[in-house]
């Protein structure tokens, strides 16, 4: 009687003999040519056994990661890789003493060269800090391997977006342009993609009416991004469209943590307040971001600009309010106030705060002595 490991061991025996059993005789023999690391042979048999083996999806897959994935040729994988899964994605093969579906296996190997691609140009990327004087040098040596992540995955947005990157920061617009449209194409719902082709389109001389549609997408696919909600404002302000900037930088606010960005939101919301003449609104709008960051002294002046603002409005009765010296010199007082606390921080530039509060203690006096 044969002992349950002598069984066991010849069942495995079997079961291989029977694999390859199977096999026609070309892809017998390129597997062997695999397994001896003879990659010239296996480069030469695996066409033959998928011309004998049609129906074989594991030819072309083996074929895809063996021989071109290893040569870098990213078309003919995905070659292979497509006629594998039109051969059948559901059939279980093996491919490197593993067994699995079609679709896993190209799905598995597929990643596994894109992260190999995409992280060589990070680690490229990431040598430009240590050695900034060949900035240049490294910034090609990435495009090269984010060329490749997007050659193996191109439905992949975060390869298209960091190439274009790259060939902005090499002074390349057109390509940045080019790759970073092209990432918007083929991923419409991608908020990476979006967010970065209005970003690059602004900084290489794009309209505003041309970077707008990008932004909006980015905010329709992700509501509460502050930094697309932020560019968005932005352009709705530049477009003299100051009510639905408002809105949005509202919306950004109670979606933002940080409360150093949150009071640079704040900050925006006020200036674009003051444009509308909110003072109130703006004053409001000021005095949270000083609240949030007391070191800020351009929300300190905002502040003041508001204040002034209804001081104004006070002496002179404009704007539907009814004329209130008292009022007027209040406000005006608090106005000073704020510039001297701007003074405090920014004391560098005194001087020129000192011009500007001798402007507002003239109003003051104008409607303390009427």
């Amino acid at each position: 009687m044969l002992h349950s490991k002598n069984l066991f061991s010849l069942l495995l025996v079997t079961f291989a003999l029977g694999i390859f059993a199977c096999a026609s005789q070309e892809y017998t023999t390129a597997k062997l040519a695999i397994q001896q690391s003879d990659w010239a042979k296996a480069a030469e048999w695996l066409p033959k056994a998928m011309a004998v083996e049609p129906d074989n999806p594991e030819i072309p897959i083996v074929l895809a990661i063996e021989i071109y994935g290893q040569k870098k040729n990213w078309d003919k994988m995905n070659e292979m890789f497509d006629l594998a899964m039109s051969i059948n994605p559901e059939k279980v093969i093996e491919v490197r003493n593993r067994f699995l579906p079609v679709k896993n296996a190209v799905n598995n190997y597929r990643e596994h060269f894109w992260a190999e691609s995409f992280n060589a140009g990070v680690e490229e990327y990431r040598k430009i800090q240590d050695d900034p004087d060949n900035k240049n040098i490294y910034l090609e040596r990435a495009i090269e391997d984010f060329k490749s992540a997007v050659q193996i995955n191109p439905n992949d947005a975060q390869s298209h977006v960091t190439l274009a990157k790259s060939y902005f920061e090499m002074k390349n617009e057109t390509m940045a342009k080019e790759t970073i449209l092209s990432a918007v194409t083929i991923n419409p719902d991608s908020y990476e993609a979006n967010i970065a082709a209005g970003q690059i389109l602004g900084r290489t001389g794009a309209s505003t009416e041309e970077i707008l549609p990008y932004i909006e997408k980015a905010v329709e696919v992700n509501p509460s991004a502050s930094d697309a909600l932020r560019e968005l404002a932005g352009l709705y302000y530049d477009l003299d469209r100051k009510g639905e900037a408002v809105s949005v930088f509202e919306n950004a606010i109670s979606n933002e943590k940080d409360d150093k960005v949150k009071a640079d939101l704040y900050f925006n919301l006020g200036v674009i307040h003051n444009q509308m003449t909110h003072y109130e609104e703006a004053e409001k709008s000021f005095d949270e971001a000083f609240y949030l960051n007391d070191q800020d002294y351009e929300a300190a002046l905002g502040m003041a600009s508001s204040y002034e603002g209804l001081g104004d409005k006070y002496l002179n009765g404009s704007d539907g309010f009814t004329k209130d010296v008292e009022k007027a010199a209040r406000w005006y007082r608090k106005a000073e106030s704020k510039i001297r606390d701007v003074i405090s921080i920014d004391y560098d530039n005194t001087s020129k705060y000192e011009r500007q509060l001798e402007l507002i203690r003239y109003k003051r006096d104008v409607a303390e002595t009427n």
